[in-house]
């Protein structure tokens, strides 16, 4: 029976230590989230490419540091505290394109290791502009494999549709243009009141 037990236990933590590795491949996958906003372009873009707003409109972001209070250009870089599918972590962006007021990518970086990227498009839609949001976050080892459809997968389609209905709202409610951010402070954080 001891023998059992230790067989199986020694599996298991083979099994563990496996799926901790990195994959042989590269696996990526793709949320697209559109929607359109009652602001021209220049208006939502420079809303959208300023992280303290961020925290505002995106309901897995909780707070971000360094270059805030601005529109970021590339080369420009921004760590952002984040909550997603239970864990909790810090991403560093990094501005890798920037063609205002129509285009935006940055690309994440976890623990020193490629996370991902997030492009924003923005199109003249009549008197508004259509807005789409691709988030592309890379598949690191197969435990992450393995949960990504069942819990990673739908809980990061879900916050980054919120994160759209949210920037609607926010547009949709305001009386004028989206104001700059209200501090100029390095750090930003979402309201109390916010979800």
């Amino acid at each position: 029976m001891k023998r059992v037990f230790l067989f199986i236990l020694g599996a298991a933590a083979v099994v563990a230590l496996l799926s901790l590795l990195p994959l042989p491949f590269e696996r990526q996958t793709h949320i697209v989230n559109t929607v359109t906003l009652r602001a021209p372009p220049q208006a939502v873009y420079a809303f959208v490419t300023t992280p303290a707003n961020w925290p505002k409109w995106h309901p897995a972001s909780l707070a971000v540091q360094g270059a805030t209070d601005h529109s970021l250009a590339v080369g420009e870089k921004v760590a952002e505290e984040f909550r997603l599918a239970g864990r909790h972590g810090i991403v560093h962006w990094k501005v890798v394109e920037a063609k205002p007021p129509f285009e935006w990518r940055i690309e994440g970086e976890m623990n020193r290791r490629p996370s991902g990227e997030v492009r924003y498009t923005l199109t003249p839609d009549g008197t508004g502009t259509r807005f789409e949001r691709d988030v592309t976050y890379r598949t690191p080892n197969l435990l992450f494999l393995m949960l990504d459809p069942i819990f990673i997968g739908p809980r990061m389609r879900a916050d980054s549709a919120q994160a759209t209905k949210q920037l609607e709202h926010l547009f949709e409610t305001a009386t004028a243009d989206i104001p700059a951010p209200a501090s100029m402070s390095s750090v930003a954080t979402r309201p109390a009141n916010a979800q």
